[in-house]
């Protein structure tokens, strides 16, 4: 799927959300792969305006130049993923030290979101 490509050949990857009033903000945020799933996880927890759009919307859309890839996004409560996504994090990221420590802390394990392509990849 050219959406699991993205997440995983891409270091910062830009993740549209939609405003309540129809437009959508684009973010620059990491993603990881792991088992061919495809994880986001807010570092900055509830405060992080793109995760409580993607928590009101459940979707949103990865950017890739030209490319739209259409997900739908659910919060994971899943402790031996969640591990899984914390080493996935740490092998993607490890050149950010600082960041990477934020976002594998026992903390913002609430805050991990599993990715689902909406729709086939046309260009995959």
């Amino acid at each position: 799927m050219a959406v699991i490509d993205y997440l995983t050949r891409t270091k910062t990857v830009h993740l549209a959300t939609e405003l309540a009033n129809g437009g959508e903000v684009v973010t620059p945020i990491w993603a990881v792969v792991v088992d061919g799933v495809g994880y986001i996880r807010s570092g900055y927890g509830p405060q992080s305006k793109w995760y409580r759009r993607v928590r009101r919307t459940g979707r949103a859309t990865f950017i890739d130049g030209p490319r739209r890839y259409p997900v739908a996004i659910e919060n994971l409560n899943d402790d031996p993923v969640n591990r899984a996504v914390d080493e996935a994090y740490r092998a993607k990221y490890r050149w950010q030290f600082g960041a990477l420590r934020q976002v594998v802390s026992p903390r913002v394990r609430a805050y991990t979101m599993r990715v689902e392509p909406l729709t086939p990849d046309a260009d995959g």
